[in-house]
């Protein structure tokens, strides 16, 4: 399917962030049911078919909450659907989300993907909300994820333990992000 530009909420070099639809559904599903995905994630395998995972799919998209946003991304080259990215357990009080992505597509791996499209959420968020903190938690193993969310602008700021699973917490501040995106680009004051 060809996305549309009013479903494109940010571009960069190598992906594209877009708003979710119907057809991502297959993919996502592979994805969450597939063993080292869900063990890069620290979540269990969905238990759910096809069939049922696509109407709670299709419910979840006609609903809006404001806590959590989910888009695909989308490479540049030749449009395709490689993954996800979202921010979720949004806390307006205290003006901060938790980030969250998975690239299913292997082949991205290691390639600039993933980290282009948390830079691209993280822009999204500090521009359009009034968010002034993204966190993440990331597995202590996982060092190529906590690689690659450093050089996205994340800094390490402890660790956690859910379960039987141990995270580095990391996460960004928006006056980080824009003297970040100013040295970088040399376009945005802060």
């Amino acid at each position: 399917m060809v996305t549309s530009p009013a479903d494109v909420v940010a571009e960069g070099q190598l992906v594209l962030l877009r708003r979710k639809r119907l057809d991502d559904a297959e993919l996502d599903w592979i994805w969450r049911t597939d063993p080292e995905l869900a063990e890069l994630d620290a979540a269990p395998i969905s238990p759910l078919t096809f069939e049922q995972y696509r109407n709670q799919y299709a419910w979840q998209l006609r609903s809006t909450p404001v806590y959590r946003s989910t888009f695909a991304v989308e490479t540049q080259d030749e449009p395709r659907h490689i993954g996800n990215v979202m921010y979720y357990n949004t806390d307006f009080q205290r003006r901060e989300t938790e980030l969250g992505i998975l690239l299913g597509d292997r082949t991205t791996w290691n390639g600039g993907f993933g980290r282009e499209a948390v830079g691209l959420l993280l822009d999204y968020v500090f521009t359009h909300t009034s968010l002034t903190r993204v966190y993440l938690h990331t597995l202590d193993w996982n060092v190529r994820a906590q690689r690659a969310f450093a050089a996205a602008g994340f800094k390490d700021c402890g660790r956690v333990r859910r379960g039987r699973h141990r995270f580095h917490q990391m996460h960004a501040l928006r006056e980080w992000f824009w003297d970040r995106e100013y040295q970088l680009r040399g376009k945005r004051a802060r």
